[in-house]
């Protein structure tokens, strides 16, 4: 599945805005990334995208903040007789300092830059309809007594990531805030600080025909205090209340024909099933998952009485011992000759009962025939 919403609206940001901007017919490029700028590519972008656009490797300069990142990459060319880049392209997802900017242009680093640019991406497209600032010690900065000199800065460098948001989206809101802590209001006032001054370079943005101007709401954790408390019944919720889950990974084990082996699951908006699951209760999921079965059965035209989850388990297992014995033919087809190494005269008597059986997909059988074909007039 595509990248739909915020998601699709980042991703094509970085592309044209980024990649493409310094693309050039047969040339390629290194794109080097710090951890928090890698996992914005990373949500929105995959990498058969990125290869396309000219790209041959996509590099983590290290795991460090942003001013350690380019001192970095002022050391990498400081002291070379002969630079190793032909040239360098710079973006940054955020507003460069003013200081870390004259460094920069001290620097021997200046003499191959070729493009310096700001594209205000400072947050996480984490779903389609939703985004996370990744700002993981916020609370803290704001919240604990001895941080209290952190307080403001923190303020400040969420309006930086919240306003950029807007501005992607191409949407000028009227803020409101939930009256009662500072925190709220000096937040609210930080961000249109900071939205009118992308106002004043995009005049037109928030505008367009028959658009209606969108609200921002600015709350803090006193406008809920009980569900936080709470496990939410939803699919999603529970998913992540009772699975052992990294970074949206489910791992598990499967027993079967072969071997016991670990498989993943990545629970993201790729996987059709769980983006149509994902938001319902568990109840309606449960009821749900039951009349799978037997869709399943009736999709691959093999009916039953009562498909239950006993019926759909026969039906896998017979799925993979055929796809054994395909596997089996194709391999001896392909070959010419059997597993004791004798050479096959008739393939004919492998693939006819291959052919005839009702429960190999048809896909597998062309597969199967186009091999034998092959072999043929080898």
């Amino acid at each position: 599945m595509a990248p739909r919403g915020l998601k699709a609206v980042v991703g094509e940001k970085i592309l044209s805005g980024v990649i493409r901007s310094v693309r050039k017919d047969a040339e390629w490029k290194v794109l080097i990334m710090d951890h928090p700028r890698m996992r914005i590519l990373s949500s929105c972008c995959k990498m058969s995208d990125i290869l396309a656009e000219g790209i041959t490797i996509v590099e983590d300069i290290n795991k460090l903040p942003t001013e350690k990142s380019v001192q970095a990459l002022i050391a990498d060319f400081r002291g070379t007789p002969t630079f190793t880049c032909k040239a360098a392209h710079i973006f940054f997802t955020d507003t460069c300092p003013e200081p870390l900017f004259s460094e920069l242009g001290r620097s021997p680093l200046a003499k191959v830059v070729k493009t310096l640019k700001e594209i205000h991406l400072a947050f996480l497209p984490y779903e389609s309809q939703v985004f996370s600032l990744d700002a993981s010690h916020s609370t803290y900065n704001l919240y604990c007594p001895f941080r209290a000199g952190e307080r403001a800065q923190q303020l400040e460098a969420l309006a930086q990531q919240i306003a950029p948001l807007c501005a992607t989206l191409q949407e000028y809101p009227a803020i409101h805030y939930h009256k009662g802590p500072e925190d709220t209001a000096q937040l609210a006032h930080a961000v249109l600080a900071k939205l009118n001054a992308f106002k004043a370079d995009t005049p037109s943005l928030g505008e367009g025909p028959e658009k209606t101007r969108s609200q921002l709401l600015i709350m803090d954790g006193a406008a809920d205090p009980v569900s936080p408390l709470l496990h939410e019944l939803t699919f999603q919720a529970m998913a992540y209340d009772l699975l052992d889950t990294e970074q949206d990974t489910y791992r598990y084990e499967t027993t079967g024909l072969c071997d016991a082996r670990e498989k993943a699951v990545l629970l993201d908006e790729e996987d059709d099933l769980w983006a149509e699951l994902r938001h319902m209760h568990i109840a309606d999921v449960s009821k749900k998952v039951t009349e799978l079965p037997k869709t399943f059965c009736e999709n691959k035209r093999l009916t039953t009485d009562k498909a239950n989850f006993k019926d759909l388990s026969h039906i896998v297992k017979k799925l993979l011992q055929y796809q054994k014995e395909l596997n089996n033919v194709e391999q001896d087809l392909a070959m010419g000759s059997n597993g004791a190494g004798e050479k096959i005269k008739d393939s004919m008597k492998l693939i006819v009962p291959v052919l005839l059986d009702a429960v190999v997909p048809a896909y597998a059988k062309i597969g199967s025939w186009c091999s034998t074909s092959s072999f043929g007039m080898a």
